[in-house]
């Protein structure tokens, strides 16, 4: 589960979705990814050397990381449980991933650094990066996230990981975010779920979804 709130102007909004995602050296600290929270002392394979032996997943991941916030964000509402708009003065997004994949993880997350770069002047915020692959309500007061990710801070061109944040500030401000992501998820009543995008997608994401989805 990836979720945050980064103050930015329509325009900004725009030109992060068109602008291609940065590289690994948009984050100061990659490697303390995991520091301080749920799995401290984990390691995150952002080079994908664990999976070397594997050149098609490797070269996927990196096609991946060449797409644009647009690109990629199409790709992903067409299978639903994806939450990215503007409002109210903000990128608001909340992504939800059941099987958990931690790659994919890692380049929402440089997708979401490179956001720092179009955020409102001197306007921090924080991404969120949490378990969620039973239940995706953000963290319960106690639990810890897996990361969290500072943008758009006073070096707003560079991201980092931090150890420590003030979460229960970080969850009330995301409330409302969670709580429209939840209401597009549509009970079958058959245990199956659908998704009703009206409201949780941007127009132009959803003008880019893929027409055979």
């Amino acid at each position: 589960m990836l979720a945050a709130r980064i103050p930015m102007t329509r325009g900004g909004f725009d030109a992060w979705l068109a602008a291609p995602l940065p590289g690994l050296g948009i984050v100061e600290n990659p490697s303390a990814m995991y520091t301080g929270w749920a799995v401290d002392g984990a390691a995150a394979d952002w080079e994908l050397t664990e999976i070397a032996g594997h050149p098609e997943a490797v070269a996927g991941i990196r096609a991946d990381r060449g797409r644009t916030p647009l690109e990629r964000l199409a790709a992903r509402a067409a299978r639903g449980f994806t939450l990215v708009r503007h409002r109210a003065d903000a990128l608001e997004v909340y992504l939800y991933d059941y099987h958990a994949d931690g790659y994919g993880t890692q380049t929402d997350l440089l997708m979401l650094a490179g956001a720092g770069r179009f955020a409102a002047p001197g306007a921090g915020a924080a991404v969120m990066h949490w378990g969620g692959n039973v239940d995706p309500g953000l963290p319960l007061r106690g639990d810890d996230p897996l990361a969290v990710l500072l943008v758009g801070n006073a070096r707003a061109a560079r991201a980092r990981f931090t150890d420590r944040h003030p979460l229960a500030a970080l969850v009330e401000e995301l409330r409302p975010v969670e709580t429209d992501f939840l209401a597009a998820s549509v009970d079958h009543g058959d245990e199956s779920y659908g998704w009703d995008a009206a409201d949780v997608l941007d127009p132009t994401v959803r003008a880019r979804i893929p027409t055979d989805s």
